[in-house]
């Protein structure tokens, strides 16, 4: 049977993800306390390289660095402020020709943001399959919860 019509998934096109250790800020030259915009100034300063995408988040941020005036030059890397760390975010079919598409098609099919999206632990959006049953026990919780009047007193909330 030919492959002449076979269509090929996203995450098949870019292969399985790797991840590995680059640098640290102090790596750099800079100290722990440095703002994540002189690290990331820094970054690509070391790199001789722009930025081509940078997705921002609270625990860091994902960038697509490229070399000024090539085209599909690009890597992945993700800075983790909690860690003080840049880490490469390699494919196993594509490591370092990247373009903004693949960045986007990365950042959607792998959940890139996933590792700069906060501390280790901090609650993630999950897909609740039975919404109505979960409204029901938050209410409830909340008509049973007391609360407190001062001087003592506690009565029940009200719904």
């Amino acid at each position: 049977m030919s492959n002449r019509y076979r269509h090929y998934s996203k995450r098949e096109l870019l292969g399985s993800l790797y991840v590995d250790y680059v640098m640290s800020v102090t790596d750099l030259g800079l100290t722990p306390k440095a703002n994540r915009w002189d690290v990331l100034r820094a970054f690509l300063d070391a790199g001789e390289a722009r930025a081509e995408r940078l997705v921002e988040e609270t625990g860091g941020f994902l960038l697509l660095q490229s070399v000024p005036g090539r085209h599909n030059t690009g890597a992945i890397y993700a800075y983790i402020e909690r860690l003080q760390a840049f880490f490469w975010l390699r494919f196993e079919e594509k490591e370092d020709t990247l373009n903004g598409a693949d960045f986007q098609n990365a950042l959607r099919v792998h959940h890139l943001v996933r590792f700069v999206s906060g501390p280790p632990g901090a609650p993630h959006r999950r897909h609740r399959h039975n919404r109505r049953a979960h409204r029901a026990a938050k209410g409830a919780a909340v008509i049973a919860a007391p609360v407190s009047l001062g001087q003592g007193a506690l009565v029940a909330a009200a719904p």
